[in-house]
């Protein structure tokens, strides 16, 4: 059964965590290269080189590949886990209160009809090796 409150899309964009506080555990120094990806307008999954703990509060640098935006949002860390296939962290970010500005660019990279070529395409090269 479908738990979310909003519709999410598979799109890559990337992302850099600017700052974080808070939460269980020890947090990375930032900023922190990462791609945002399974975006909706409540939050998004990040994967990262780095691990952020279950109720940290990052803000995350959003370049939306659809709109051709850039958006800084607030956002808590919901879950985190090592992603065995792919080698690297994920976790959930649930975006905090943001303006009416970063709503809207969001919603616009999401549902206004545009170039769809690299929605589903994942990144080339690894965060390691210079990806973002």
């Amino acid at each position: 059964m479908e738990r979310r409150k909003h519709s999410r899309f598979q799109q890559w964009n990337k992302a850099i965590i600017k700052s974080a506080s808070g939460g269980d555990g020890i947090l990375p120094l930032c900023p922190i290269d990462a791609y945002a990806w399974d975006l909706s307008i409540g939050g998004a999954r990040v994967q990262s080189e780095e691990r952020f703990p279950v109720g940290a509060i990052v803000r995350i640098h959003l370049e939306l590949v659809r709109s051709r935006e850039a958006v800084s949002i607030d956002g808590a860390v919901r879950w985190s886990r090592w992603n065995e296939k792919e080698n690297i962290h994920e976790f959930g970010i649930e975006f905090q209160e943001c303006s009416q500005t970063t709503l809207q660019a969001i919603m616009n990279n999401l549902y206004r009809e545009t170039d769809r070529k690299a929605k589903d395409e994942q990144p080339r090269g690894s965060l390691g090796k210079g990806a973002v």
